[in-house]
């Protein structure tokens, strides 16, 4: 086709029969124009040649290089129809997303709709032929029933049967009915609503009508509940008065006497015996079956692996979101070889038969039983005390042997399913013995010592379910100890020494973080530094962080953690006791070089000292007691605590560097004191001995080498490509056939979703733009009019303003 395009659009019309002579018939015509025979094919064959001319308007995607891509799972050329489809197909979409979301838009907030209400129409289950088969069975049988004019019955019998079986037509909320006595006989009888004929046509309520009748009603509901509420209230604060001297009368009524004569006979007062003996038998349960000593020692052995388990989590850290708890580890916690050389509190023995004694008079007040097994609540015979103040007040009477039963009876009478609020009071309880644990250890009498470790075991059950309160005292206390240790240079009290002995039994010291034994650790590290660093040093504050010291190392049991302010503490104290410190040989592998000095504190080289098996109080420790035998007393600990060392480091890989310090101190001593260092001298040795033989110097990871991995390809004898199983199980074949299925469905769908989301998304931000669009072009048309309504004033006051000028 040659020429401009107004030729060729002239020719193309001209040859589909559309202009030009029309009624000519050439020769040899067989056919006649599409527009002679179908008027419709006009408009189809005009669409077909604005297509033709307009090729700017189709979307076609074209590429230099023939490339072939991917699509719906075929090989399709870039360019070609196939290709093209798919955005036509994707023009289509955005068309339907965008009358959706217009659909959407127009409907949003709004409620409303009739609900078809006829029979069957919300019943799914029921098809067309069912629900007109119900619908004319039932005016059937409402048009049978008719009232017998004639009947024998009485008029109440009459009235009480319903003519239509309870099935009736409304209007308006009104009953219809049919007007026997005006159109009997009539064939045009019609519904009319009783209401409309005796009072004439109803009106409609308003809108506002309705929503005053809706809010009135429902204030009158309303205030019908709330009457009712406090009726109810009335009753039970009327019974909860008369409750206590309800139970005062019920616990003061004496069961009658029997009667002095009975009728009955001996068999018969035996039957009786034996019914009620029957009436409190318990009924046997299947469930509770007697255990083997196999399973109860299974169970058994369960529990504690579980708890171990538990605890070596704690330790390692993998548990770090746990709350703090009391230990789950057992009372024989701190119990071991080393009770002997330890410390004890004033030297006073546990006496476990009081405390087991105290137990016998908890439950005799605050609670009364029932033969029937059922507890009634009594007024409580003692208070629960709101702080330690008025705890101390209210022991002033009571005697120091009868003060743990007295504590006994608050637990037994404030105990949590008795009353509301008594958990909250028994985690303050805990928090005041705790605080009056502390209290008692700045008394000397040995009464106290005796009270003190009974409550510490109260304190200990306790803390298991009660440690809110516990936690937040521990806290406090910890920071008046810091606060004391930087006023008094490193002396504490000896309330101190006990807080740190409190903490390793309440709480577990081997968890990898604690909210209260990991500050404490640090504190008592803090101390060791303050003793180790400086220069000024007396017995007592060694005697303290000795104790402080072993206080650590039963921390460290279980965890085996390093501990570098412990190890320096214990080499500086050994150089300040034993004699002659500057005669050391090989001074070079000591730690602390620079402390190397004869103090006054350093025991005589030819003195002999008894060796006792003595613990030493911690009341010693806080008294001034510069005393040779004090001193050698120090000495023996720290000699033990370097043993307790090597066994609780002994694993470490650093143990080489650890003992050699102390090696060459005891090697040393071993020349004036041989009966308390030889044993001790030959086991360090042995133990770097053998550490020197197992260690093996760092090197890098010898990697082995391997080969690549090679696969042969595999072959199908009767490969098919359109098969695309080889699978011989038939059900497997047809599964994954179905997941491959879902997995490209959801896919799709999670595709489709996105799509959607991005489109409502942009159309958003669109309405936005034009919005704001509007709203700016608003206010520059103000602004506008604004400055032209000023000019126009301020020209024509210019233009006034120049005539009266000139009018002068």
């Amino acid at each position: 086709m040659a020429g401009s395009q107004l030729k060729q659009l002239k020719a193309a019309l001209k040859s589909q029969g559309l202009i030009g002579q029309t009624n000519a018939k050439k020769k040899n015509q067989k056919s006649k124009t599409p527009h002679d025979t179908r008027r419709d094919d006009k408009h189809k064959i005009l669409g077909g040649i604005r297509t033709q001319f307009n090729q700017f308007d189709q979307r076609i995607n074209r590429t230099k290089h023939d490339v072939s891509i991917i699509q719906g799972g075929k090989f399709v050329k870039m360019g070609s129809k196939q290709h093209n489809d798919a955005t036509r197909t994707h023009s289509a979409v955005q068309k339907n997303m965008k009358m959706q979301y217009d659909l959407e838009k127009k409907t949003k907030g709004k409620t409303g709709g009739l609900q078809d209400r006829r029979f069957g129409e919300n019943n799914k289950h029921l098809s067309a032929e069912e629900k007109m088969l119900e619908r004319f069975t039932r005016e059937r049988q409402v048009s049978s029933k008719k009232r017998n004019v004639f009947a024998l019955g009485s008029d109440d019998e009459d009235d009480d049967e319903d003519d239509d079986g309870g099935f009736t037509l409304t209007h308006s909320g009104k009953a219809l009915t049919l007007d026997d006595e005006d159109t009997l006989g009539d064939s045009t009888t019609r519904y009319v609503d009783e209401d409309q004929m005796e009072e004439g046509p109803v009106r409609k309520k308003t809108k506002a009508e309705v929503m005053k009748e809706v809010i009135a009603k429902a204030k009158f509901y309303k205030k019908q509940r709330q009457q009712e509420f406090q009726k109810s209230q009335t009753n039970i604060e009327d019974l909860d008065e008369d409750f206590g001297d309800i139970m005062e009368e019920m616990g003061n009524i004496k069961a009658p006497a029997a009667p002095k004569f009975s009728t009955k006979t001996d068999e018969e007062r035996e039957y009786d015996n034996k019914v009620r003996e029957l009436t409190y038998d318990r009924r046997a349960v299947p469930a509770d079956r007697t255990k083997t000593e196999e399973e109860i020692q299974k169970e058994h052995d369960e529990k504690m692996k579980k708890l171990e388990t538990d605890r070596l989590n704690r330790m390692n850290g993998v548990d770090m979101d746990r709350a703090a708890t009391g230990d789950d580890l057992d009372d024989e916690f701190w119990a071991g070889s080393d009770e002997e050389e330890g410390f004890a509190i004033d030297g006073e023995e546990q006496d476990d038969a009081e405390e087991s004694g105290s137990g016998e008079e908890e439950g005799e007040e605050g609670l009364t039983s029932t033969k029937f097994g059922r507890t009634l609540a009594r007024k409580p015979q003692v208070s629960m005390p709101a702080n330690h103040e008025e705890f101390i007040q209210s022991l002033h009477a009571i005697e120091i042997e009868k003060q743990p039963s007295y504590i006994n009876k608050i637990i037994e009478t404030y105990r949590p399913n008795l009353a509301q609020g008594n958990k909250e009071r028994m985690n303050v309880f805990v928090g005041i013995l705790f605080q009056h644990i502390l209290h008692l250890t700045q008394e000397e009498k040995p009464e106290s010592q005796q009270l003190i470790e009974k409550l510490i075991k109260i304190v200990k059950k306790l803390a298991e379910a009660y440690n809110e309160v516990l936690v937040e005292n521990v806290r406090e206390e910890i920071n008046q100890i810091q606060d004391r240790i930087v006023d008094s240079e490193g002396i504490l009290l000896k309330r101190d020494l006990v807080f740190f002995v409190l903490v390793g039994y309440l709480f577990s010291t081997s968890d990898h973080y604690h909210l209260i034994v990991t500050p404490t650790l640090i504190l008592m590290n803090e101390v060791l530094s303050k003793l180790t660093y400086t220069l000024k040093v007396s017995l007592q504050r060694i005697a303290q962080g000795t104790f402080i010291a072993d206080q650590l190392l039963n921390y460290q049991k279980f965890s085996k953690r390093y501990s570098p302010e412990l190890v320096n503490f214990v080499e500086k104290s050994l150089l300040l006791l034993i004699p002659e410190p500057t005669k050391i040989g090989t001074a070079s592998k000591l730690l602390s070089t620079n402390n190397i000095i004869n103090s006054n504190l350093n025991l005589a080289k030819t003195q002999k000292y008894k060796d006792t098996k003595q613990p030493i109080s911690i009341s010693d420790l806080v008294k001034e007691k510069p005393t040779i035998e004090f001193r050698y007393q120090i000495l023996l600990k720290l000699l033990s605590l370097v043993d307790r060392i090597t066994g609780v480091w002994k694993d470490q890989s650093s143990l080489i560097e650890i003992i050699d310090p102390f090696i060459v101190i005891v090697k040393h001593l071993v020349k004036y004191d041989s009966s308390s260092s030889s044993e001790l001298l030959n086991k360090l040795v042995k133990l770097q001995t053998n550490a020197t033989k197992d260690r093996k110097p760092l090197a890098l990871q010898n990697h082995r080498a391997l080969a690549i991995a090679t696969f042969a390809p595999k072959f199908e004898e009767n490969f098919n490509p359109d098969k695309k199983s080889y699978d011989i199980n038939r059900e497997r074949q047809e599964v994954n056939k179905m997941k491959n299925q879902l997995k490209k469905e959801r896919k799709a769908t999670l595709k489709d979703i996105r799509q959607e989301t991005r489109f409502v998304a942009g159309e958003r931000i669109l309405e936005k733009k034009q919005m704001y669009e509007q709203y700016h072009k608003k206010m520059a048309n103000i602004v506008n009019s604004i400055s032209t309504i000023e000019g126009a004033e301020k020209n024509q006051y210019e233009r006034e303003k120049k005539m009266r000028k000139n009018k002068k």
